[in-house]
């Protein structure tokens, strides 16, 4: 039988069963200040209905399109409005999912330009 690895000890018994914006309610209908959220993924707390609404829109339409071999027009908005509020000299993006990619890019492009 599988097991969550022992090497990350967990901070809490709470099995959590779902979220309202800053707070999390277990299995027992208990609610607790969530304050973990600040973690990119719940910025906006849990299940904002906004938030809900336009992953469900996005989801329906596409769910993943890797930009290095497809465009879709959510990746030319982003890209469109950040041009709008970033310096002029940053005149390309690369966008990544997690701090790894990021980390791993920015190596690369460091081997690039020494």
């Amino acid at each position: 039988m599988a097991a969550l690895s022992p090497l990350l000890k967990q901070a809490t018994g709470v099995l959590a069963d779902h979220g309202e914006g800053a707070y999390l309610f277990d299995v027992d209908g208990r609610r607790y200040l969530d304050f973990t959220a600040g973690i990119g993924v719940t910025s906006t707390g849990h299940c904002h209905p906004k938030v809900v609404a336009a992953a469900q829109a996005q989801v329906a339409k596409l769910i993943h399109g890797q930009y290095t071999t497809v465009r879709h027009q959510p990746l030319l908005t982003l890209t469109e409005r950040l041009g709008t509020v970033l310096p002029d000299n940053l005149d390309a993006l690369f966008f990544v999912n997690s701090g790894s990619e990021a980390v791993e890019a920015a190596l690369r492009l460091a081997r690039q330009a020494t």
